[in-house]
């Protein structure tokens, strides 16, 4: 197999891509070895130095991990997720084959007082004094994966209080007890660093760079849920489609 040397993109980089995708199909799992760069050169036909860049990428980037005198080995499998469609995370995590699960730290009814909007402005937008709040931790194949903070239409989460949610996520859970079905969603994505609280949870380190998502998910025009999701950035990404002939998404600029 060789990479394409007639495209005007460098071949460390064709490389890298076809590297990461082999990865992410599970041509092998955590912990196994990896080719080694002898292998790479003759397998694709480009030089040690083309390799090396190559793999010195994946490393970075968390895929691999180098270990003196023993050689490379797989360190993550990494969940992508398109945009464009409204799931929740269970549904998502076993669409794509993995075991989904959540450890639930609290779920409670609060009251949306001002040290609450102090952390959590966009809950103005319920104009409600009482939300419910579920915060947990969701897993996937028993990792952790994504802080949550979720807070429902009292009306709704209250139903929801006395679930169990370890093994449910609560799109599905809505659905079924309530018959609620979300409809849309405003999402943003924004980077940031772990606290010291969230770094703990994530099994990460402070500082650690993450991913936070913020969404508004609605049933038609009535605001249902808004959450605050925090995703280790190295085993998790999105993924966006973009066609030239409609629109897709848009992009931000904060000044």
């Amino acid at each position: 197999m060789s990479l394409d040397k007639e495209v005007p993109v460098q071949l460390h980089y064709q490389l890298t891509n076809e590297l990461r995708n082999c990865i992410e199909k599970g041509h092998w799992s955590i912990d196994d070895i990896f080719l080694t760069d002898r292998e790479i050169m003759e397998k694709y036909n480009v030089s040690g130095t083309t390799v090396r860049r190559a793999v010195k990428q994946l490393v970075k980037e968390g895929w691999l991990e180098r270990k003196p005198g023993k050689g490379t080995f797989i360190r993550k499998e990494q969940l992508n997720e398109s945009l464009g469609r409204l799931t929740g995370f269970f549904e998502e995590i076993r669409a794509k084959g993995f075991i989904p699960s959540a450890e639930i730290f609290s779920s409670k009814l609060v009251s949306v007082n001002s040290k609450l909007l102090n952390q959590f402005p966009a809950l103005e937008a319920f104009q409600e004094n009482e939300l419910v709040m579920f915060e947990k931790l969701h897993k996937c194949n028993d990792k952790p994966l994504v802080y949550v903070e979720s807070f429902w239409r009292a009306k709704y989460g209250q139903k929801m209080l006395e679930d169990d949610l370890a093994l449910e996520g609560l799109y599905e859970m809505a659905a079924k007890k309530l018959n609620l079905n979300l409809t849309k969603a405003d999402q943003t994505i924004s980077a940031g660093a772990a606290s010291e609280k969230v770094a703990h949870i994530l099994q990460i380190k402070k500082k650690d760079p993450v991913l936070i998502m913020e969404r508004f998910a609605y049933v038609e025009n009535e605001l249902v849920e808004f959450s605050y999701n925090i995703y280790r950035s190295d085993r998790y990404r999105y993924q966006v489609v973009l066609h030239n002939d409609r629109p897709n998404g848009e992009m931000i600029i904060v000044p």
